[in-house]
């Protein structure tokens, strides 16, 4: 599961003429936010906490490596890590967007100005809703996720962030 929620969150990629680089690449080396995935189905309750670091960064490339602690019902599972290339100008999970606003929520404790991006993956498997903001590493402030193979809907909130 810690793989699917990485991949989908940066779903908003074709977004405003934004991709997934856009949002890192204005952030120094050591940059971070923390995630929480929430997902209760029949039963199940999954909790992924991640933490997201920019660990390289160049004019076409940035690497982000993917710390994952992953709790279901109540049990936790041994830390998996992760580093992933994120190439400028490549969309790995473009969405086809239905819909775009912009809304002030409240994550963390801070009320932030969020661009709200809403529309289906375009293999057509999963429906996303991102609030993304360029001061938080990575973009995503908010999300939800649902379809394909993902039971119910995932709950995706950045709970701490430090810009470098």
């Amino acid at each position: 599961m810690p793989m699917i929620a990485a991949a989908l969150f940066f779903a908003f990629s074709a977004a405003a003429g934004e991709t997934e680089f856009d949002y890192w690449s204005n952030h120094k080396v050591g940059s971070w936010v923390k995630l929480k995935m929430e997902l209760d189905a029949n039963g199940v309750k999954l909790q992924i906490n991640t933490r997201h670091t920019l660990s390289e960064s160049g004019a076409d490339k940035v690497v982000v490596e993917r710390k994952n602690k992953v709790t279901m019902n109540g049990m936790d599972n041994p830390e998996e890590t992760e580093k992933e290339e994120i190439l400028k100008g490549k969309d790995k999970d473009p969405i086809k967007i239905e819909k775009e606003s912009d809304e002030e929520i409240e994550v963390a404790g801070k009320k932030m100005k969020c661009h709200v991006i809403e529309g289906t993956q375009k293999d057509g498997t999963h429906k996303v809703k991102f609030w993304v903001n360029k001061d938080v590493p990575g973009g995503v402030v908010k999300a939800e996720v649902s379809g394909g193979d993902i039971p119910a809907p995932m709950k995706i909130v950045a709970t701490e962030w430090e810009k470098k």
